[in-house]
């Protein structure tokens, strides 16, 4: 059947059928999706608004305080660390006209309002009314404080990412995490210094931000674009189909991989599955996890390497990265050169993905209008298959199992 959204089609019946075809013989999502509006706003609604998705970073905030704006898919959003160590998130909005509380990341005491001075506590709590009712007041009976706190985001933590929900419905957010605990069990993650990371500064994109997540999840493209990276054999595919797709593959050197490209005397540390596989003489291995809709956990030989998407709008998508890494080689000197030389590669890699993904996007509804019509190689693909079925499903209702 087709899709609809207010009984226009979003997926014709034919359009849908033919993304759940086999992969030998499917056809991928039209070009509109990545574009037109309708869409993106089916996206926000199904996807942003009814489930969580990660905003930014605990690390972000990192002292008592610290306030950091966030604008992601149409909200207007501040995380913001409390006085007592908590990462709290609300909606970045001013209870008395509206207006936009927090303009860049800083250090307060409370949360006030430059246009009216209504001030906040950390905790979201109406402090302060200056002249309310008058030269001199401060309060109004028609203004009662406890009302008028803050409107608090549910949000949670899984690795320093700070995961958001809307709605404040939907499933449980361990119905996320505990698929992904297990997923990332083996390595060990809680063995990196999520305190200190490695940053890469935020980037936007003219893409959709499906289009990220496609370009990634598959290693087609890794001999011909990314040769800081080897190309496994074959990967091994999960897929969760609310939730993620993930891909396990196995590196038999380090061939332009990370930290150790360069350096003589490496001093950064494997993950526990590397470090084991690596006494045994064995391939080393890894997992790069892409969580609908936002992030992309991976966990390499020596690092965490965690991207966080910010879309904008249906054609940009803010995109930065952080990088963790084991003990000492988090934050010594002696291995800061490795650090520096890791995030130098990622940021390459980015930029190597650049011009083909807005490319794509730029021509994205040329397209539909010339009838091309995309496809996934039966070996390679099967995970940008399985997503494109995850996001057909959420967010445009298509109605079939993308188990």
């Amino acid at each position: 059947m087709a899709v609809t959204v207010d009984h226009e089609p979003l997926l014709s019946a034919s359009e849908v059928q033919a993304l759940f075809n086999p992969l030998d013989y499917a056809l991928g999502l039209p070009g509109r999706v990545y574009s037109d509006g309708r869409y993106w706003e089916a996206e926000r609604e199904r996807i942003f608004k009814d489930d969580w998705f990660a905003v930014g970073y605990a690390s972000d905030v990192p002292n008592l305080g610290d306030v950091l704006p966030v604008t992601v898919a149409g909200y207007e959003l501040v995380l913001v660390r409390g006085s007592d160590n908590e990462v709290r998130c609300f909606h970045n909005l001013c209870r008395h006209r509206g207006t936009k509380l927090v303009l860049k990341p800083a250090n307060v005491r409370n949360i006030t309002c430059g246009w009216h001075c209504w001030s906040y506590s950390l905790k979201g709590e109406l402090l302060n009314t200056p002249i309310i009712a008058g030269p001199r007041t401060r309060e109004h009976p028609s203004f009662q404080k406890p009302d008028l706190g803050l409107v608090p985001v549910a949000s949670r933590l899984w690795h320093d990412a700070v995961f958001v929900n809307i709605s404040g419905s939907g499933r449980p957010f361990e119905g996320i995490t505990g698929v992904l605990d297990d997923l990332f069990a083996r390595y060990q993650p809680g063995q990196f210094d999520l305190e200190h990371p490695v940053r890469h500064v935020d980037t936007v994109l003219k893409i959709n931000w499906k289009l990220y997540h496609e370009g990634g999840l598959e290693g087609y493209h890794l001999p011909f674009v990314h040769p800081a990276l080897e190309q496994p054999d074959r990967y091994e595919v999960h897929n969760d189909h609310a939730t993620f797709s993930s891909l396990t593959g196995t590196l038999s050197k380090y061939k332009r991989l990370g930290a150790w490209v360069d350096q003589a005397n490496d001093l950064v540390s494997l993950n526990a599955a590397a470090a084991a596989a690596d006494r045994h003489g064995k391939k080393i291995p890894y997992t790069i996890a892409f969580i609908t809709p936002t992030l992309v956990f991976a966990v390499w030989p020596e690092a965490i390497v965690s991207t966080m998407l910010r879309p904008l709008s249906a054609t940009e998508t803010g995109v930065r990265r952080n990088l963790y890494f084991i003990g000492a080689s988090a934050t010594s000197d002696e291995a800061a050169a490795a650090r520096a030389k890791y995030l130098e590669i990622w940021e390459g890699i980015t930029a190597e993905d650049a011009d083909y993904s807005q490319g794509v996007q730029s021509l994205s509804a040329q397209r539909d209008e010339v009838g091309v019509s995309t496809r996934f190689s039966p070996y390679w693909e099967s995970a940008v298959h399985k997503f494109q079925q995850r996001i057909a499903t959420k967010a445009y209702r298509a109605g079939l199992n993308c188990k």
